[in-house]
């Protein structure tokens, strides 16, 4: 028996519900733009920004692979509508993971209520974007830290399928319960 044979499949499921949730798209479109070939990365980069700029998320993602880059596909963004912290890491030429980041701790933040502290804590145990994810939806739920959760499943005491069994969770309920928690 492989216990954490499923967190792979949470992890994406999380992270596309929460995309879905925050910006109205299909999680149909998510799952078919991934399976063709479109990172996640750039998807929460795309949906994002677009949300930020009045753009069309498709349109950015055309000019992304037209251009090779996000800071092409950004170059004319006003910069105070993409907010410091984005419009930083994009001027530094921040790797697509780095820019999708900043997109997913300001979701987490300003549309799931976590804390930026523990979102910034989750970053500095260097936690993926689903990781904070999850951890923070799994950590609302629980009533317990997002921190103490990626330990525990880092440190190997629980598997990310096992919190959410606890918590009683079933993997094909995650999108109800992200749907729940966003405003």
């Amino acid at each position: 028996m492989r216990p954490a044979a499923a967190d792979e499949y949470i992890l994406a499921t999380t992270r596309n519900s929460l995309l879905s949730a925050a910006f109205a798209v299909s999680k149909r479109e998510i799952v078919q733009a991934e399976m063709t070939g479109t990172s996640p990365d750039d998807l929460w980069i795309a949906h994002w920004a677009a949300a930020r700029t009045g753009r069309d998320p498709q349109a950015l993602l055309s000019q992304r692979r037209a251009g090779g880059s996000w800071r092409f596909a950004l170059a004319d963004a006003d910069p105070r509508r993409l907010g410091a912290p984005f419009a930083e890491a994009l001027a530094r030429g921040a790797p697509d993971v780095g820019l999708a980041s900043v997109a997913v701790d300001d979701v987490l933040v300003f549309r799931l209520g976590a804390s930026p502290a523990s979102v910034a804590a989750l970053r500095r145990a260097g936690a993926t974007s689903p990781e904070t994810i999850l951890a923070s939806v799994a950590a609302r739920r629980a009533g317990r830290s997002a921190e103490g959760l990626l330990r525990e499943v880092r440190q190997g005491t629980s598997t990310w399928g096992s919190l959410l069994h606890e918590l009683g969770v079933a993997p094909a309920d995650l999108d109800e319960v992200v749907r729940k928690a966003v405003h």
